[in-house]
């Protein structure tokens, strides 16, 4: 059995469990944070841990949005518009610590329950999020777990990249070349290349054959190449096959 909603084992009670300990991590990380730690910067660009912890809260109600489409089958977008996602970050963001930590867990504990209602049938339910056109229902806790984890980096407090499981590093190693291939999500690559794992001898590739060998080749440990794909990482540590400088990638999504 598989956590990755695109195997045919996959098991949407272990993506559950896993996404019960990830978020409990991240809380964690969150109610050690004061008043003044909040205001601080994250690794993201414009954003204070502040602005972080409310989108966090907030993707977990707009995902929640799409639960409920997958159950009436009637259309739920996760937010009425950008605009009103960007307000509502802004205003969230000046709140203190135990707020912002209470709103985190209260927003993870709402979205938990309402997939624990979904039904086999409805997980098979088509939904639509923001690039990447319908996608089956059963993607939107791996949605969660991608927002979870990656945004746990991000909120610099000394979880990395290498903290991620093995389970979320592999498949979601190849879903990003896959994004990067697909002009549905409107980031391709410029150039195409291909990847390898040296410790879980994983291949992929952006826009060609993980094969072809006419393509460069860059390697290392799973974690930094996902973290290197995802623009959490300059690529240190990597390395490029038959060229010395990493391929151009496009800005995640």
């Amino acid at each position: 059995m598989t956590i990755d909603p695109r195997a045919l084992d996959f098991d949407v009670t272990a993506l559950l469990a896993e996404l019960t300990d990830a978020t409990e991590q991240l809380i964690g990380s969150a109610e050690q944070l004061d008043d003044e730690a909040v205001r601080e910067p994250s690794t993201l660009p414009g954003w204070s841990r502040g602005h972080l912890l409310t989108h966090i809260a907030r993707n977990a109600d707009g995902l929640r949005n799409l639960l409920e489409w997958a159950m009436t089958g009637e259309r739920h977008d996760m937010y009425p518009d950008r605009e009103t996602r960007d307000a509502d970050i802004e205003t969230g963001a000046t709140r203190t610590a135990g707020q912002l930590a209470a709103d985190l867990r209260e927003a993870s504990r709402r979205f938990v329950e309402a997939a624990a209602r979904i039904t086999s049938e409805q997980w098979t339910v088509k939904v639509e999020r923001r690039g990447g056109g319908p996608q089956p229902a059963s993607k939107i806790p791996w949605w969660r777990l991608e927002e979870v984890l990656i945004h746990h980096v991000d909120l610099n407090t000394g979880f990395s990249p290498a903290h991620w499981p093995v389970q979320f590093t592999g498949p979601t190693l190849e879903m990003s070349a896959e994004r990067f291939t697909d002009p549905a999500y409107g980031a391709i690559a410029a150039t195409p290349f291909r990847l390898y794992a040296e410790d879980t001898a994983r291949n992929c590739a952006v826009a060609c054959d993980p094969m072809d060998k006419d393509h460069p080749l860059v390697r290392g440990p799973e974690a930094a190449l996902l973290a290197w794909m995802l623009g959490r990482s300059d690529g240190d540590g990597l390395t490029v096959e038959p060229f010395d400088a990493l391929p151009t990638l496009p800005a995640w999504m």
